[in-house]
Parts: structure tokens; sequence; C-alpha cells
């Protein structure tokens, strides 16, 4: 019988590279130390289709809190949320906001890179100021450029405008949680949704030509958690003075029996990533195909008690990344190839850090 084999792809090779050995030159391009001989013979071939996958250029946003107990988690004695980024490809990880020094416990959330990959929409919020608002700050210093009003979870509609969550009727018992957008340069709000009492919306995110994929979980006229669309069309007429989008407007596009939510499209809006769940399970990731409506489970962690959860897709569709850990102590960041079935963490804290929020 002839003997099998399988051509490592670029991931896997990727994550084989001994980054930690070579000297960078900014985040990505590698130089060699000391001094060069004056006249090396080097042939550059003429010619040759080098082509590098773009989740290689794209660092993942996420939010990340310590868990100093018993001890400080590298200087930290605090639990304050602060918004990290971390290199697809070689792991390094770079602070973007940092409240360590203040007295005062803040929370920075969700991030969601503007389409420029400049600048970056959070929710946050603290003790001082416990309703979470949203904030627009520069992707490479944290520094805040626009603060805007009460919403959580943001996504980029496009280059001046946000969608997020937020609450209707707050203060009620009918009070729920319903899709809004806002634009930065003036703060105008509308209301796109209208779930309904018995409904509340928990995550959301856009496709320019597919529309807004939300998590829905509904308690009445039958529990339910579900992923449904509402198309890119319907949103435009909102915005352009119609009536919100009625629950009955929705297209649920997960079976009622499945209980899924956190969708986040891909790049060609033929698949949505989905944290899926059954009862006394921890939840999983999976992508599920719109057309058919299957749903198919990336390989679970060891022990199966972790939690796997939040999973977002690369820029060229063929990876996810999602978070894997234990509840709300700890998690780590790790890398999916969908073709290949290929594994990796990307990040390691040792059990000392929880991150959630993940956006590329």
């Amino acid at each position: 019988m002839a003997k099998r084999f399988s051509v490592p792809g670029r991931d896997e090779i990727a994550s084989r590279l001994p980054l930690d050995r070579i000297p960078v030159l900014g985040p990505l391009v590698p130089h060699l130390p000391g001094k060069i001989p004056i006249k090396v013979p080097i042939k550059v071939p003429i010619k040759v289709p080098i082509k590098l996958p773009p989740w290689l250029f794209r660092d993942i946003a996420y939010f990340s809190y310590a868990v100093p107990d018993p001890g400080p988690v590298e200087g930290e004695t605090t639990s304050q949320e602060d918004i990290f980024r971390v290199s697809a490809w070689s792991g390094l990880v770079r602070r973007v906001t940092d409240d360590r020094s203040s007295p005062v416990f803040k929370s920075d959330r969700d991030p969601a890179w503007s389409p420029s990959r400049g600048s970056l929409a959070i929710h946050t919020a603290s003790d001082a100021d416990p309703d979470s608002h949203l904030a627009v700050i520069d992707a490479a210093t944290g520094a805040v450029t626009h603060t805007l009003g009460p919403g959580h979870s943001p996504v980029w509609l496009d280059g001046s405008t946000l969608l997020y969550l937020g609450v209707v009727d707050g203060g009620t018992d009918g009070a729920r949680t319903d899709v809004f957008c806002v634009d930065i340069a003036t703060g105008a709000v509308t209301r796109i949704t209208d779930a309904g009492v018995g409904a509340d919306i928990g995550t959301l995110s856009w496709h320019p030509t597919a529309g807004l994929a939300m998590g829905v979980a509904e308690l009445s006229p039958t529990e339910r958690w579900s992923v449904a669309v509402v198309p890119a069309a319907a949103v435009g007429a909102v915005r352009a003075g119609g009536p919100p989008v009625a629950r009955s407007a929705f297209t649920y596009v997960t079976a009622a029996a499945t209980r899924a939510a956190a969708p986040a499209w891909s790049p060609t809006a033929d698949r949505i990533a989905v944290s899926t769940w059954t009862d006394g399970s921890p939840p999983r990731v999976a992508i599920l195909t719109v057309a058919t409506g299957v749903i198919t489970p990336v390989p679970g962690p060891t022990p199966a008690t972790l939690t796997d959860f939040g999973p977002v897709f690369s820029r060229d569709g063929r990876m996810l990344a999602f978070t894997r850990g234990d509840e709300d102590l700890w998690s780590e960041i790790w890398l999916y190839t969908i073709a290949s079935g290929h594994l990796r963490q990307l990040t390691d804290d040792a059990q000392t850090r929880f991150k959630g929020g993940l956006d590329w």
C-alpha cells in the first residue's frame, strides 16, 4: 500500500517558524543581526509568485483582564478590563488601553476594527459610571477620538456609522435589547430592530451585502436561542426613514431546537461562525452553512469541560479564531484552519487572564 502524507498549510508552516530567534524591525519584517559582508553573491529569482495569506498582516483585537489570584499577574493586582491586539502570525501581544494604575475599576470591552483598521470601536464603563457607553479609540495608542452615547457591542456598518446593542424600556418588566445605529460625527441614533417583549438580541455581526446577523434569545412564546438575519436592504430602508424591523420579519437560519449565539459572517457571507451548546454541556464553536443550515463543529478541547466561544473568520475565510478556557476564569486564543482541521494555540498566559470579544 502506498504511504499517505499531507502537505502542511501556510498557517501550519507559519506556526513552526522560530520567531523568538529572529530579530524584528517593526511587527513583522525580519532583518539579519550584525554586519553583512559587502560582496555577497545573491541571485534573486525573477517572477516568483509569492502569495502571503491575508490573515498574516492582521492583528486580532480583544479585551482581557487578569486573574490576580493568589498574586499579581505581571504587576497587575486588579481585574481591570483593557483592550489588546495580537499578531495572528507571531503571537506578539500589544496593549491598546491601560488602566492598571487607575484606582477606579474600568471596563473596556468588545473592540471592533474600523474599515480602515486605524480605529477600534469599544464599549466602556466604570464603577464611577456603570452604564456602558460607546467610544472610538485610536487602534495604536488607545486614545479616545469619539465619545458616544449609551450602548454596547459595537460593530462598524461603514466608516462613519456604528451598529450596536441598546436597551429598550429600561427599568420596566419589558426591558429588552435591540439593534441601533449611530452616526459617529453627529451622534444621530436610529433604531434598527424591534424584537418585542420577551426577546433580547445579545450579539450581532454585519456584512455589507448579506446584512445583519444576530443572536436572538426568546422567552416567549417559546424558549429559543437562535441566529437570525435581517437583509442589508431592510437595514437600509430603516435608515432611510422606515420603521424598525420587527421580530416577525427576522429570517432564522438555525433550527428552533439548536441553541446558537455570537454569529460572525464569513467574508463571502455563505457561512456564519457560531457558538452553540446543549443543556449541561459547555459551548462549542461551529460553522453554519447558510444555504443548507448544516452546522459543522470545530474539534473540541481536552478536557471536554473547557469552553470554546466567540469564533470569527480571517479575512480570507480560511481560518477561525476563538477563545478556549474555563468559563470566566481564564481563556486563550486559538486558531483553526478549516480545510485541514489544524488547530494551534496563539496566546499563552498560563491561565492567568481571561480573553474575549475577538475581532479579526
